[in-house]
């Protein structure tokens, strides 16, 4: 049965998806280690943005973000039929470094700045947290 509402899926949807699309979204799977980071990056991310006009604060919580951030895309690297999830970590990782490199080779990064990057990586997290809380349980 699940072969044949598979197989009427990609008669209907072959102008919508490729059959690798519909073949990983069938077989993705909820992780709630996977959720439970992206959501505690999202968290860290929230509350680093308030304290972009304290210097020393900002560059320690980057520091700290850059390290989830890594961290997350580790651990979601291998996991199989994946792979909106890990291209989507690789670009939220790029954030997250480019932001503690800036801090850590210039003593004046803007507060603007320090809210833009945070924000970005915030709203990442958030995007990544409703496809990866989307996956069937």
């Amino acid at each position: 049965m699940k072969k044949l509402i598979l197989l009427s899926l990609i008669v209907t949807l072959t102008g919508c998806a490729s059959f690798a699309d519909l073949k990983e979204a069938y077989l993705m799977k909820y992780d709630s280690n996977e959720y439970y980071q992206i959501s505690d990056i999202r968290t860290s991310a929230y509350y680093a943005k308030q304290n972009c006009s304290n210097h020393d604060e900002s560059k320690q919580q980057a520091g700290i973000i850059s390290k989830k951030t890594l961290a997350f895309k580790n651990f979601v690297e291998h996991l199989p039929n994946n792979s909106k999830v890990i291209t989507a970590s690789v670009n939220l990782d790029g954030i997250a470094q480019g932001l503690k490199d800036q801090y850590q080779k210039n003593d004046k990064v803007s507060a603007v700045f320090c809210k833009i990057k945070f924000e970005s990586i915030e709203t990442s997290a958030e995007t990544m947290q409703r496809t990866i809380g989307a996956k069937p349980k």
